[in-house]
């Protein structure tokens, strides 16, 4: 009889240890699950930041719909602003800047025939308390010494007022607008000059046959250009050679509400961004 009440005894040490073990194991692969599969957008940096609309009207793409290499000079033509950021503790914008898991986009979009991921500017989108938030989305341009875009006509000089008026991002950076430059008070400056180099006519490239007149803009060293994102973007697959897309988006500080801004991929939530 003792021995049939071992048998059927239970261990409370057991019980005790067995529950924080299943626990840390599955803690463990959740990690191990995370550290393989990257998070859908990875925020790199928030800033404060002045934000200038230089130019308007420029088209960012290139052949089949891919965005124009960065020593390429950007066409004229296309409905994408381009856009310079600066911090400032006084700046009227939020920028967030990160990338997007190249993984993700190929689990969500389908590929077309030329092997692209087609991605639509409104995939990303900015939320506070549920409501929509009107975020800008941009492509760092790194090419700024200086940033080349076609220019929109051939008079000379070029204009302030085709450069630095009639903004639609606003509020403007307090500064001073030059003929061919702007300086802003917390030390933004944008100057323009106009120069001649290949380019393309309408939607053929013609890189190697046609001189075109371009502007060339070039910045102070704080100060980064971006170009609004177009309505429609593809990315190369990976199989030809896809990284993961840098971005940022521009919010305005005076967004209604008081809720954190959450930005939303895709239909999914992959960031939260505190109000500054």
């Amino acid at each position: 009889m003792l021995a049939s009440g071992r048998r059927g005894g239970v261990n409370q040490v057991l019980i005790a240890i067995v529950p924080p073990i299943i626990f840390l194991a599955g803690l463990l692969v959740y990690n191990a699950y995370k550290w393989v599969v990257p998070s859908a957008f990875t925020v790199d940096r928030t800033t404060t930041v002045e934000a200038l609309e230089v130019l308007d009207g420029i088209n960012p793409l290139g052949k089949a719909g891919l965005f124009i290499p960065q020593p390429q000079s950007l066409r004229s033509g296309g409905s994408s602003r381009l856009v310079v950021s600066r911090a400032a503790d006084d700046g009227a914008f939020i920028l967030v800047t990160g990338q997007i898991s190249a993984s993700f986009l190929q689990e969500k979009i389908p590929l077309d025939r030329m092997l692209h991921l087609q991605f639509l500017r409104n995939s990303i989108r900015v939320e506070s308390a549920g409501e929509s938030v009107e975020a800008v989305v941009l492509i760092l341009r790194t090419e700024t010494n200086p940033l080349v875009v076609e220019a929109p006509s051939v008079d000379s000089p070029v204009s302030s007022s085709a450069l630095f008026a009639d903004q639609s991002l606003l509020p403007v950076p307090a500064g001073t607008t030059f003929p061919t430059m702007f300086v802003s008070n917390n030390g933004m400056s944008v100057a323009c000059s106009l120069g001649e180099g290949s380019g393309t006519i309408g939607p053929v490239d013609l890189s190697s046959l046609v001189v075109s007149s371009q502007l060339e803009f070039t910045l102070d060293p704080e100060s980064s250009a971006w170009i609004e994102m177009p309505k429609t973007l593809r990315f190369q697959h990976t199989a030809i050679g896809m990284e993961n897309p840098e971005i940022g988006l521009l919010i305005p500080r005076d967004a209604a509400g008081s809720d954190p801004f959450e930005i939303v991929l895709l239909g999914e939530p992959v960031a939260t961004i505190q109000r500054r």
